[in-house]
Parts: C-alpha cells; sequence; structure tokens
C-alpha cells in the first residue's frame, strides 16, 4: 500500500512537498523538481521561505499560520523562485498535518505551474483588447470585471471608472430595473443559450447621450463561477441607413399601391412576387394569395399561355421590354382586357433577376369604341328608318284602309280570314317602324307632374282581358304619400306596357304580377314583378342590348327594352333586373323625385274586402 502510494506521489503532475512547522523541506516529488530546477538533495537543505520571493513571503507567512491555526486548507497565488533566478506563477494549496494528539507536526503543500493558464489569460486579453467590438464582462451581479479599448471608446469613460461597477450603468435610467431582471434571467438560464440573440438595445455615454447598440453574449464558466463576456457594437449608423432606406421603400411601396396602373413583379420562373392594390381590385384576389403562385395559372385561360409564355422566355433571353395584351380573369371567373408594358430588372452581371410588368385594364375602353361602334350603326339607323318610315308608312296604310274596307264588305268566311291575316301583317310591319323610329330618334321627353300611382292603374287596365284570361293574379303594393314626379306620361305608359307584355309572355302557364311603387331616398322606385321562368346570368346581362332577343325569328324585334332604357335614362333615372331561373323576374325603375316641382300625392292603401 505504501508503495502504491509513493508511486501516485510521483506520477502528480503538481509540485507535491512536506514541510516541518519552521518550513524545513522534509518530502518532495519529481514534479516539485522540475517546477524549481533544483535538486532533490538541494531542497531537502533548503526551507520553504527559499523559494519564495520577499513580495511574496508575508503572504505566504500569513497563509500558513491561519492554516496551522485551524487546520482548514487554504489556497493563494504567488510567484516560485527557480534554481536560474527566474521566477514562475503558481497556484499553493497549503493543509495542515496532524499527529497522533491532533496538533499539527507540519503542513503539506499542493503546487499547481499557472504559466500556461497565465499565457492564456494573457492570449485573451490581447483578443479581447484588439476587438473591434467593444468586450466587457461581468460576473452573476451585474459588476463589470473587465473592459476594452473599445468600450472606453463608446461609452467615453476610463477603464478604472468601469471596473468594479453595476453594468446597468451604461444602460439608460429609464430601463435599468428591466435590464437587471433580464441580466438575472439570463444567468439563471445560460445554459440553455450557449449564445444570446443579438437585440436592439440602447445604451448612454458617460455624457449622457443615447446610442443604439446590439449585444451578443456568451456565457463563460470560470472557478470564480459564471461569467457572461458581452460584445458591444454601435449600430447608430446603420439604423440611420436603415431608416432611410426604409423611407425609400416605403415611398416607393406608396406610388406602387396607389397607383391606377396594375404592377406585378415575377421572378424568372414566372412566380408572383409583388401585387399590388391595383391587380387585387382589378381581380379580387389579395396579394397574400397569390405571392409565389405561377401568373399563367391564376389568371390566364389555357388558350393564352402560351403567348404569355413566349413574350416572357424573350424577356428571359434579353430582351429588355416589350407590350402585350391579353385577358386576365379575377376570382368571380370575369375576364378583364389588360394592356401590358414589361421590362427587366438585372443583377450586376447582367442576368435577369425580375419582370416588371405595369398593366392598364382596357375591358372599358374596349367597351366604349364597341359602343361607339354601336352608336354609329345607329345613327345610321336612325336615317334608315326615317327614310323607310315615308317610303314604307304612306303604301301600308293605304293597303291597311283597302283591306279594312273590303273585310267590311264581304261575305265570304275565306276572303274575311285572308283580310284579316293581311291586316295583322301590316299592324306588325307598322309597330316594327314605329319602335325603329322610336330608338333611333328618340324625342326630348314633354315632362308635366305625373301620378306614377294613376299610370300603373291605367297599364292595368288596358291588360284587363288578357290577364283574366291567362290565370294571372296582380298584386299591386303602392304606397302611401308616394311623391309625384316630373316625367312624360305617354313615354312612362310606353315602359310599363312593355315590361308587362314582357311578364305575360313569361307567365304562359300562369302566375302572379306584382307591381310595387314607394319612395327610396331621394327617388321613387317602380317595381315590375313576375313568376315566370327566369332568365340566366348570360341573357339577363344583354336584355337592354339593341336586336338582343329570346324569341323566336318574326316574333320580336329587340328593341322594345333597348328602347324603355332609354326613356328611363333620358327621364335621369336608372333601371335595373333582377332574375332566378325557374322563380321569375323583377325589374326595377328608379326616377328622381324633384321636390322643387312636385308634390305628395297619397294613395290609400286597398283594405281586404
Amino acid at each position: 500500500m505504501l508503495n502504491r502510494f509513493e508511486d501516485i506521489f510521483e506520477a502528480s503532475k503538481d509540485a507535491i512537498g512536506y514541510a516541518s512547522l519552521d518550513g524545513a523541506i522534509l518530502l518532495i516529488n519529481q514534479a516539485f523538481i522540475e517546477l524549481t530546477g533544483f535538486s532533490r538533495e538541494e531542497l531537502l537543505r533548503m526551507n520553504v521561505r527559499d523559494l519564495i520571493p520577499e513580495q511574496h513571503k508575508e503572504q505566504r507567512d500569513r497563509v500558513v499560520a491561519q492554516v496551522l491555526q485551524t487546520c482548514e486548507p487554504a489556497e493563494y497565488e504567488i510567484d516560485y523562485l527557480r534554481k536560474n533566478g527566474s521566477q514562475v506563477p503558481v497556484s499553493i494549496t497549503v493543509f495542515a498535518v496532524k499527529g497522533d494528539d491532533g496538533k499539527p507536526t507540519g503542513f503539506a503543500a499542493i503546487i499547481r505551474d499557472l504559466t500556461e493558464r497565465m499565457r492564456a489569460e494573457e492570449l485573451f486579453r490581447l483578443v479581447v483588447e484588439s476587438s473591434p467590438s467593444g468586450m466587457l464582462m461581468v460576473d452573476e451581479s451585474g459588476t463589470i470585471l473587465l473592459v476594452n479599448r473599445q468600450i472606453e471608446q463608446l461609452f467615453g469613460y476610463e477603464r478604472a471608472e468601469l471596473i468594479g461597477q453595476l453594468v446597468e450603468m451604461l444602460v439608460p435610467q429609464r430601463v435599468r430595473s428591466h435590464h437587471a431582471g433580464d441580466r438575472d434571467e439570463f444567468f439563471a438560464h445560460s445554459e440553455h443559450r450557449a449564445m444570446g440573440k443579438g437585440r436592439d438595445l440602447y445604451g448612454v455615454r458617460k455624457d449622457g447621450q443615447e446610442f443604439r447598440l446590439e449585444i451578443g453574449l456568451n456565457p463563460v464558466l470560470t472557478q470564480g463561477g459564471m461569467r457572461v463576456l458581452a460584445s458591444v457594437v454601435d449600430i447608430s449608423e446603420r439604423k440611420r441607413a436603415e431608416q432611410t432606406l426604409q423611407k425609400e421603400r416605403d415611398f416607393i411601396d406608396a406610388v406602387l399601391e396607389t397607383a391606377g396602373t396594375l404592377v406585378v413583379v415575377l421572378d424568372r420562373e414566372g412566380r408572383i412576387q409583388r401585387f399590388n392594390r391595383a391587380c387585387e381590385q382589378t381581380t379580387g384576389y389579395s396579394s397574400e394569395e397569390v405571392m409565389g403562385r405561377y401568373v399563367w395559372d391564376l389568371f390566364l385561360s389555357p388558350d393564352e399561355v402560351d403567348g404569355v409564355k413566349g413574350v416572357f422566355k424573350r424577356l428571359l433571353g434579353g430582351e429588355p421590354r416589350n407590350d402585350y395584351e391579353n385577358y386576365w380573369k379575377g376570382k368571380d371567373g370575369l375576364l378583364r382586357r389588360i394592356s401590358w408594358s414589361n421590362t427587366v430588372l438585372t443583377d450586376s452581371n447582367g442576368k435577369v433577376d425580375y419582370i416588371v410588368a405595369v398593366g392598364i385594364d382596357v375591358t372599358d375602353f374596349k367597351h366604349m369604341q364597341e359602343q361607339l361602334r354601336k352608336t354609329e350603326q345607329i345613327a345610321e339607323l336612325g336615317t334608315l328608318a326615317s327614310g323607310m318610315a315615308h317610303e314604307i308608312g304612306t303604301p301600308m296604310n293605304v293597303i291597311l284602309g283597302r283591306a279594312e274596307y273590303l273585310l267590311k264588305r264581304t261575305a265570304d268566311e275565306g276572303m274575311k280570314k285572308g283580310l284579316t291575316t293581311i291586316i295583322m301583317q301590316i299592324e306588325r310591319i307598322t309597330k316594327v317602324m314605329t319602335q325603329l323610329l322610336a330608338f333611333a330618334r328618340r324625342r326630348t321627353p314633354e315632362r308635366r307632374i305625373v301620378d306614377l300611382g294613376a299610370i300603373v292603374d291605367e297599364t292595368l287596365d288596358i291588360f284587363q282581358d288578357r290577364i283574366t284570361h291567362s290565370r294571372i293574379t296582380v298584386e299591386k303594393a303602392i304606397e302611401a304619400d308616394v311623391p309625384a314626379v316630373s316625367a312624360d306620361r305617354d313615354q312612362l305608359i310606353q315602359v310599363l306596357i312593355n315590361l308587362v307584355i314582357n311578364s305575360l309572355h313569361a307567365m304562359p302557364e300562369g302566375g302572379r304580377l306584382r307591381l310595387s311603387l314607394d319612395r327610396e331616398d331621394s327617388h321613387v322606385r317602380l317595381g315590375v314583378s313576375d313568376t315566370g321562368h327566369g332568365m340566366p346570368e348570360e341573357i339577363r346581362s344583354k336584355i337592354f342590348e339593341p336586336f338582343f332577343t329570346t324569341k323566336d325569328f318574326g316574333k320580336g324585334t329587340g328593341l322594345g327594352l333597348t328602347v324603355v332604357k332609354g326613356i328611363v335614362e333620358e327621364h335621369g333615372g336608372t333601371i335595373a333586373v333582377e332574375s332566378v331561373v325557374g322563380k321569375g323576374t323583377t325589374f326595377w325603375i328608379r326616377l328622381p323625385v324633384d321636390e322643387a316641382q312636385t308634390a305628395a300625392i297619397s294613395h290609400p292603401i286597398p283594405l281586404p274586402g
């Protein structure tokens, strides 16, 4: 057992020695010899105090006396003298060796060479000192233990003014209490955060000036406990540059978002990277819904994809800009015609990064062009109709008169049937000519104060027999005190007649016809509703167009509702239609109330019975 102890004693890398109470060296190991440079024989003739430089002897004697008195080990750091006259930094742990009576008979020491640690600490100091970032170290209480030159320059303090002070002195007064809590939280959980995340904070200089800084935190475990090494960077200039850049971006964003034109930015693959408000309003899609998706997957019909991809390929191939026009399909399925001006954004090597497309919605312009074309056609039709009215009207009147004359004087039933057919066809021709003239040469309304309730009653009287024989129920909803309007009475009767006829045609098997009249803000609203077959959207959207009709050839001119719409608009009003297939159709006419020229006319609501 003794041999084993001697082997451990000699194998120790730390120097170990044993001395008597007066300091005479009695026992040493090989590491002790190597540390001091003296031989074993030389050391065994020496006193421990011979190895202690003068400046450390008092400290050594005080520690040894304390150990012998308390019999408790103690640790201290001093320099040791070597045989060659040099000194080596060491850490010494001293403990008393007791006899059988429990009293100290000598003391032993374990001495560790601190040269490498000192070298590492010096290297660390040089690294910290030369760091371009401010570096400071604090303990768990927040006391500053170390600062480098950059910290002095950043905060305006001398090093001596900072060491030993709480780190909160470098934090603005308004956040010091919060900072202390954050610091405690970090120390409590530093084992889970090897590197603190960069955070934008404020520091305060010695002169009271605040500045923006960023802090990185590194927990460091030392013999003295946990320490935190903080790297501090002044980011004031960077923040100012970021704010300037952000203002420029905000300005560009504001321009793009308030522009009336469509702006869409695509990457090299055709994925949407930017989609401004005009694009959202035109398509019904939000930016979030389309971001990162391919433009041809969202907005293009299949027959337009190849054309758009061709334009895209030319831009990627070096064409700096081009123009193109195509249809975009919105979220509601409707198509809008867009005229595009496309350009590219390249990187420093000239490679295309993005494609910027600026578009103008020309759907309404195209519609206006079509309307202009129709207007020109109508003008030509008006000229033609005026001439035909005279050229056809006169002989038709003569034929009609002779046919009616012969019909009264013949007794032959076959002749009567033929003459009746002639009269009916002449009346049809006359009706067509009248509608053509009404459509092409609409006269200015001759306005007077008109009671719409009376017009409703008069129109229903005209169709009374037909309504009775068609199994149609009439419902009137005439609101009391509906104002009269300033209008052309004959033209309004023509409007109502056309709408009622349409409703009757829509209910060949019978149904319910409802006419309503009420006030809606500054307008009088007239409604004509039926429970007929209704209309699908593709028909409903076209019913006011000239010559559009769903009736069989020879049974309608397609001008009735066009004339109705024209008359209503001549009176400053509007007409709208609601229709559901299989449930019926409702026309709503709104005519403005002229309070200065019209007076309220009360229409008592009919009572049951």
